[in-house]
């Protein structure tokens, strides 16, 4: 789950909650929020990320593929292009998977 902030991280969370498991935020207690780093940014490595954002008519799958030394430069690599490309506000889209991937993997 990627946020800017705290209070993003437990909306978002419970966003998806809602979805996948019908828990509400009633119905159950967050015990940490938690940042997650690399252990060694300082290889730069292949990142696969899958994402649904909502365009102006339609909801969109899509992957797509960067290269940088963290994750977390990745997915704002991520962030910056799809609001440059697709027009797509931050909020409007929804990391689904992120990978780490070979060389001999990127397409």
């Amino acid at each position: 789950l990627f946020a800017k902030n705290t209070v993003l991280a437990k909306s978002r969370f419970w966003y998806f909650m809602k979805k996948l498991n019908k828990a509400k935020k009633s119905g159950g207690e967050l015990l940490a929020v938690n940042e997650l780093f690399d252990k060694g940014p300082t290889k730069v490595k292949n990142y696969g990320i899958w994402l649904r954002y909502e365009s102006r008519t339609n909801t969109h799958n899509m992957y797509k593929e960067f290269r940088d030394v963290t994750i977390n430069g990745a997915v704002s690599q991520m962030y910056s292009e799809m609001a440059g490309r697709h027009r797509a506000h931050p909020n409007t889209i929804q990391i689904i998977n992120t990978a780490t991937l070979m060389a001999s993997e990127c397409k």
